[in-house]
């Protein structure tokens, strides 16, 4: 060994002072350096772990949302089916009910269009039977008239007196 440190030119003394200095840039080091990236490199693995875990949660709720979302949609397409079924419903009873008042409406205008027609015929019936009477009367006038004109007027009147 000792001519291996002679060979080599090795000194203990200079080797025993590197090695300290080693052991001294070591320690700083990972004091300075390795400690606070193996924390952070820790740190790191935890977030990304932590990410990993809540995007798993993550999708297992857009899962859930969307066996939500189409409950809710079939949900909907039932209620609107049956929203529409009572409107066609109600508007075939509204229907019903307008032809219902429009033929009742119409009964009621020709039944008093009629009774507007037998009061108008009775004033006609009514209006030539005056004027007929007024006719007649005038016609008499004129047929008395002429007979008396003609100095036939006494055997009219004691004719008439007879009957």
């Amino acid at each position: 060994m000792n001519e291996l440190i002679t060979t080599f030119h090795i000194d203990w003394k200079l080797m025993v002072a590197q090695l300290v200095n080693f052991g001294l840039v070591l320690g700083i080091l990972y004091w300075l350096a390795a400690k606070p990236l193996s924390k952070l490199m820790k740190d790191r693995t935890k977030e990304i772990t932590d990410g990993l875990d809540n995007a798993k949660l993550a999708e297992s709720e857009v899962q859930n949302a969307n066996i939500k979302k189409e409950e809710i949609v079939r949900e909907a397409k039932v209620s609107a089916k049956k929203i529409i079924s009572i409107s066609q419903a109600d508007g075939k009873e509204m229907i019903k009910e307008a032809k219902d008042k429009a033929t009742l409406e119409k009964e009621e205008i020709i039944k008093q269009a009629r009774l507007d027609a037998e009061k108008e015929k009775k004033n006609s019936d009514e209006q030539v039977r005056r004027e007929a009477s007024a006719l007649v009367a005038e016609g008499v006038k004129k047929v008395v008239e002429s007979y008396v004109a003609q100095g036939k007027g006494d055997e009219l009147i004691r004719g008439m007196l007879h009957k």
